[in-house]
């Protein structure tokens, strides 16, 4: 569902489909990893600011939103203090704890059942996109004044106002302007931040580096097989540290994390118009899946519906659209 709510000096767009709440601000490149359990429900809104956007999600069942920021903005990731807290490299965010974005930054944010995040992203001054972001730098987590983390937690209550109002609601175009006035208080302190050099942080556990270490070699090998020793040589610890480490940063360990990103991208790809190999079989196998009866099962637990089921419901669509001949 969309609206164009009017504003006094400009339209203002407010987005609550699924694929404009997982790009929070245009040009950043990220995708949700669903880990479950049952189909993948995330709510939200995103509301474009000028130049700048903000945008909410709720999820009622655990997953990843990974990808990485634009050259030429920043980001801030916020969660209310109410909420099961969602996490960024094992580091939790939510309160006054937030995680800033750079330029180019890498984003792996973990979404518990029952987490709820807000992202702020504007464009970056020119000395900030050329001189101080380092593509593929982590996200940084800062913890903020207690009057910035109120005016946080504001931002996050006119956003659910905005989602749940109808568009005709007077109280739209009232909370759109607060939600704009806000934005010109919090991006001087965002930018700032993001100009300045990276603090000293707690040094990583050796099982958190682990990870990092672990999902950079699924990332490179997922369509061949893969065994926990295969992770734990990568990473160079034991199977123990690194189910410790795993479940840190995702709430499960690495095999469950490598089978849920393989199914995800079996769904991708049964969900994706541009392809013309389209069978369940062949993208099960795409994905190193060879026991048809066990991924079956899998995709079902994870998505709520048979792999089939996905397949046939997007040719309807597609069919209906016209999209396929």
């Amino acid at each position: 569902m969309r609206a164009v709510v009017a504003d006094i000096s400009r339209r203002t767009l407010i987005d609550t489909e699924l694929e404009e709440l997982l790009q929070p601000y245009p040009g950043w490149e990220t995708e949700w990893i669903h880990l479950g359990p049952g189909p993948t429900s995330l709510q939200g809104v995103r509301v474009a600011c000028g130049t700048g956007t903000f945008t909410a999600v709720h999820t009622s069942s655990a997953g990843i939103l990974r990808g990485s920021t634009a050259r030429g903005s920043v980001g801030l990731v916020a969660s209310p203090s109410s909420t099961a807290r969602p996490r960024s490299h094992a580091y939790p965010i939510g309160g006054e704890h937030c995680l800033l974005l750079g330029p180019s930054a890498i984003l792996d944010l973990y979404l518990p059942a029952g987490g709820s995040v807000m992202i702020m992203g504007v464009p970056a001054t020119s000395a900030i996109a050329e001189g101080v972001g380092t593509a593929g730098e982590s996200a940084r987590c800062r913890t903020l004044a207690p009057e910035q983390g109120a005016l946080l937690s504001r931002c996050m209550e006119l956003l659910e106002q905005l989602r749940v109002e109808p568009a005709s609601s007077p109280t739209v175009r009232d909370s759109q302007r607060e939600l704009r006035d806000h934005q010109r208080t919090l991006t001087p302190m965002l930018l700032q931040e993001a100009g300045s050099p990276a603090p000293g942080e707690r040094a990583r556990l050796q099982r958190h580096n682990a990870v990092i270490s672990a999902c950079a070699f699924v990332d490179t090998h997922l369509r061949a097989p893969i065994a926990l020793m295969d992770l734990c040589e990568a990473a160079g610890v034991s199977t123990r540290a690194l189910e410790y480490g795993f479940r840190d940063f995702y709430g499960l360990g690495p095999m469950a994390y490598v089978r849920n990103l393989r199914l995800c991208r079996v769904r991708h790809d049964l969900l994706d118009p541009n392809r013309n190999d389209h069978s369940v079989s062949g993208a099960a196998r795409r994905w190193s899946f060879t026991h048809m009866g066990q991924f079956s099962h899998d995709y079902r637990a994870l998505f709520g519906e048979m792999p089939s089921m996905t397949l046939a419901a997007h040719q309807r669509a597609a069919k209906a659209t016209g999209s396929v001949s």
